[in-house]
């Protein structure tokens, strides 16, 4: 608690809100990346160290290689937030999003960066996230995780491939997506596998075919 009554005198942050949902609901989207790149940190010999905290971060507080164009599917993690930091990537960054937990009276939010090298953003415990290489070259990122049994649950060849292959659940799944169940079925194969290959778009931009 002292440390929250100490970040609550540096930022105009209200940490006493009653639910996770509504203390994100503060911050604009860019407050919820860190720029490692853009501070000047005095090394030492053996390099420099740049803490990443509530205190450079008040979005946090309580809280990989990709291909060109490749997606890193919308996925889980329902045991540990993730703190993800672009090591690497081409000046057009690596797309990052998660959405926000159903929030009454509101419609669905996004949390959208583009994130490029010496960049760091977070994806909260639980929350769908994912993740898109918008360069033509690899991109090398680094994820921190706040469990060594964070578990990953990918929404699209899981999550709905499990309710739609299940014999007692398909008719539900199908009627929640206001489709058929051949047309659910159908829907379910033609999910890529993880990491996907990027969107036509994208491809066509990197020559990759």
């Amino acid at each position: 608690m002292q440390s929250d009554r100490r970040l609550t005198e540096q930022y105009p942050v209200n940490f006493a809100l009653p639910t996770r949902a509504a203390f994100r609901a503060q911050f604009q989207p860019e407050e919820f990346k860190f720029d490692l790149a853009g501070l000047d940190v005095p090394p030492g010999e053996g390099g420099s160290v740049q803490a990443l905290g509530a205190a450079q971060l008040p979005s946090l507080t309580g809280e990989k290689v990709a291909m060109p164009c490749g997606i890193n599917l919308p996925h889980v993690h329902p045991r540990a937030t993730e703190i993800l930091f672009v090591v690497d990537a081409a000046p057009e960054g690596v797309l990052m999003a998660f959405v926000e937990e159903n929030v009454a009276m509101q419609g669905p939010r996004a949390i959208t960066n583009t994130v490029t090298t010496g960049q760091a953003t977070f994806f909260p415990q639980g929350l769908v996230h994912m993740q898109v290489n918008m360069g033509c070259t690899p991109a090398t990122m680094i994820a921190a995780l706040g469990s060594d049994d964070f578990g990953v649950q990918t929404i699209t060849t899981t999550a709905i491939a499990g309710l739609a292959y299940d014999e007692n659940l398909k008719e539900g799944t199908a009627a929640a997506f206001g489709i058929s169940q051949d047309q659910l079925i159908h829907l379910v194969e033609g999910f890529p596998g993880n990491p996907a290959a990027g969107a036509e778009e994208c491809r066509k931009r990197c020559n990759i075919y």
